[in-house]
């Protein structure tokens, strides 16, 4: 290559980058680069985790082969968060990486011990699967001891209910998940580098208005922003006027309204009509109450766990999510967990429950009572807040 066709080449390329810069707009950049941020988080938490916030799923399973059955199964979808040592209580379930294989195993705390050192206050955690019958003891860390905090990755706040079979398949997928990677790279890319298919005459007007904004930014602010309000509010007027006096912008405003009405009309009634006759939604039933004393006395712990029947009349109006369940003896509330999930099937079910008491405050000859508080929200109309269901067991009917 002669010194002439070097310099043509790379004056070539110079004038494409300066007229590729030219012709990017701004806010169609600050768009794609928001959409490849919220891309990214969302990798980064599934796969690994961001500002003490991850995304974590339940692998092993389905129930009755997963070792926090019946309470969470294979595929659901943690929401964990990485709280302060004294914020881990009896009864939360958290996650911990594995000192053996770095495997992240979901459990529940049932001991918390405080030990205070010189070097400062540390915090050790024993757990258990809720599945007594694949967790016959405690989990071990280091040859017997507990889960230490600097271990733990977090508790769950929120539970995403089987949407984690698209994790679990992208990550026994590598292949699939990089060729994933690729076509989104790939798409961005295109997004940005693709040219423009316009006419020559939308490309004269485009050029003329990009001329138009470079003078104006010539312009003092206080004169730039007075003039974006007056032209604002000079469309909005005009837009105003022809809405009424325009015949084509009333057909549209009439038909804009008259589908709003429709769909205010509509919709409850095609929802009452799907409601499947005679059945509510709410929780109405507690079955399974397990008691667990023995699988480790030393722990001094006590452990329920149960099945909690919930129903939906069908319709898209109701929607139980969430639900508070408090053990009490004596008036005493002596445990509690909580039940938070991003969505709820519009069907019949049963998910299983659990609670983790203290022996020490537990009579295991008087009456368990079982309290839920729920709420059900509704997409058309106000809420039905604090609702309660509970039932009392008597020692004889533990399982």
């Amino acid at each position: 290559m002669s010194d002439q066709e070097e310099a043509d080449f790379f004056q070539k390329v110079k004038d494409y980058v300066k007229k590729f810069v030219a012709d990017i707009e701004l806010k169609e950049v600050i768009t794609l680069l928001i959409f490849g941020i919220l891309i990214f988080f969302i990798f980064k938490l599934m796969f690994g985790g961001i500002f003490g916030v991850s995304l974590v799923v339940i692998e092993n399973g389905p129930c009755p082969n997963s070792s926090m059955c019946p309470t969470y199964d294979k595929g659901d979808m943690f929401i964990i968060n990485k709280a302060a040592p004294d914020k881990i209580v009896l009864g939360d379930v958290i996650v911990y990486e594995s000192s053996s294989d770095g495997r992240l195993i979901i459990h529940r705390v049932v001991n918390v011990t405080v030990l205070e050192t010189p070097s400062g206050t540390e915090y050790y955690y024993r757990v258990s699967g809720d599945n007594f019958e694949l967790n016959e003891h405690l989990d071990s860390y280091d040859s017997g001891t507990a889960i230490p905090y600097e271990a733990v990755r977090g508790k769950t706040v929120m539970i995403i209910r089987k949407i984690g079979y698209v994790r679990l398949w992208l990550s026994e997928s590598p292949t699939i998940r990089n060729i994933l990677l690729v076509v989104v790279v790939g798409i961005g890319a295109y997004l940005i580098l693709a040219p423009d298919k316009k006419t020559e005459e939308e490309k004269a007007k485009e050029e003329e208005e990009k001329k138009l904004r470079k003078d104006k930014r010539k312009l003092p602010f206080k004169v730039r922003f007075k003039e974006y309000w007056i032209n604002t509010w000079k469309n909005t007027k005009k837009w105003l006027i022809e809405l009424f006096t325009v015949k084509r912008q009333r057909i549209k405003l009439i038909i804009f309204c008259s589908l709003i009405i429709l769909t205010g009309i509509l919709v409850p009634v095609i929802d009452q009509a799907i409601r499947v006759e005679g059945a509510t939604t709410g929780i109405h039933d507690i079955t399974n109450v397990n008691y667990f004393d023995t699988y480790n006395v030393t722990e001094n712990i006590a452990f329920f766990s149960f099945d909690i029947h919930y129903s939906h009349d069908g319709s898209y109006n109701d929607v139980l999510k969430t639900f508070y369940v408090e053990g009490i003896q004596n008036d005493e509330v002596l445990g509690a967990f909580r039940w938070v999930a991003l969505y709820q099937p519009e069907v019949d079910g049963t998910i299983g429950g659990s609670l983790v008491f203290d022996m020490s405050e537990f009579d295991a000859e008087s009456n368990l009572t079982i309290k839920i508080t729920y709420d059900i929200r509704h997409r058309f109309g106000a809420d039905q807040l604090g609702i309660v269901y509970e039932e009392t067991f008597s020692p004889a009917q533990w399982i």
